[in-house]
């Protein structure tokens, strides 16, 4: 340190502050949020600290100053971690998968017109048309007659007899059980949040379906209206809000890992987490078992919801060892506040 200017002292002590945030990061998914709450709300911001920390790795090379190895031996510990993240481009002559499944939180086909662009329904429509997935799972599902006869099985669940919005499961096998875990029965979350599965048979092979909408954390408006920031009992506001949001996905997640765990059958989970996978609430969902189709096959950033140029992937596809995933996509249209997402898979022998 002796030999660096002031400056350059300056840039160590930040590139040291987000060096330790970093590690405190790659715990997280370990440490239940109703522990530490206000922690738990580093979760949003590790795409941050994974590329500051290579900014700071760049720029000590670049000038051949030793204080590289700080970040660079922090990314290299969480090699795995950042390839949550980001996945290397790459072209592969692999065919499809025998099986496709989409995953699509609609925005109630702008059912509380979000946008002024027209026709949303159909254009959301013809984006499921062309990607024709076998398997559809919706988010923020409202009504849609078409989906309803091009799909000749389906399970859609409202939040209540007399509303038209909740989640859907569509598909072209035969479905069995149809089950909702009920998030609100425990006082887990709202009525807008739930988890529903159902039992699929594909050929002579029986899997298990989820279709999962995590608790929302609310802070869209607050994130994208910067000025909100200005204000410390705004901030306080978004960070509390986040926090309580944080411990309601524990619940929930929880409630789903005990299902996986109790299904008899080769599980497949699909849905809007509202969180990253870098959380608690991922991390108990896969629980070491299930496979992140992005991590597998998918490339570049792979944002699935669109925040202001901020990489924010909160909507997955996780699919049990014995499927082969042979292909994964982000498809972004303008349609949602989210983007949805095509896995391909095969059954392994």
């Amino acid at each position: 340190m002796k030999k660096l200017s002031w400056f350059d002292k300056l840039i160590f002590f930040f590139n040291s502050v987000l060096a330790i945030g970093l590690i405190v990061a790659y715990f997280l998914p370990y440490i239940p949020p109703k522990s530490y709450p206000l922690i738990s709300v580093l979760t949003l911001g590790v795409p941050i600290l994974i590329i500051a920390n290579l900014v700071f790795f760049l720029y000590w090379l670049l000038r051949m100053k030793r204080q590289m190895v700080l970040s660079l031996l922090i990314i290299i510990v969480g090699f795995g971690f950042a390839s949550k993240f980001y996945r290397w481009p790459f072209t592969s002559e692999e065919p499809a998968g025998e099986y496709s499944i989409m995953n699509y939180n609609v925005r109630m086909f702008n059912k509380s017109n979000w946008t002024e662009e027209e026709d949303i329904p159909e254009k959301i429509n013809d984006v499921i048309d062309e990607a024709d997935p076998d398997i559809l799972t919706i988010e923020e599902y409202y009504k849609n007659e078409y989906l309803e006869k091009k799909y000749p099985y389906k399970f859609i669940k409202y939040r209540s007899d007399k509303s038209s919005f909740g989640q859907a499961i569509f598909s072209k096998f035969p479905l069995l059980a149809k089950r909702s875990l009920d998030f609100s029965l425990d006082n887990f979350t709202g009525e807008n949040n739930n988890a529903i599965f159902t039992d699929v048979i594909i050929k002579k092979d029986t899997i298990r379906l989820y279709n999962i909408h995590f608790q929302s954390l609310k802070v869209t408006e607050d994130i994208q209206e910067v000025d909100n920031f200005k204000n410390k009992q705004e901030s306080k506001k978004v960070v509390k809000n986040i926090s309580s949001g944080f411990v309601r996905q524990q619940n929930q997640s929880e409630k789903v890992q005990r299902s996986i765990n109790a299904s008899e059958y080769p599980v497949i989970v699909s849905g809007d987490f509202n969180n990253t996978a870098f959380s608690y609430t991922y991390n108990q969902v896969t629980n070491d078992r299930l496979q992140d189709a992005f991590v597998k096959k998918g490339s570049g950033f792979s944002s699935t919801y669109n925040l202001n140029y901020f990489p924010l992937r909160i909507d997955f596809h996780l699919l049990d060892t014995v499927f082969e995933i042979n292909s994964y996509e982000r498809i972004k249209v303008p349609y949602s506040d989210h983007y949805p997402i095509l896995t391909t898979f095969s059954i392994k022998n």
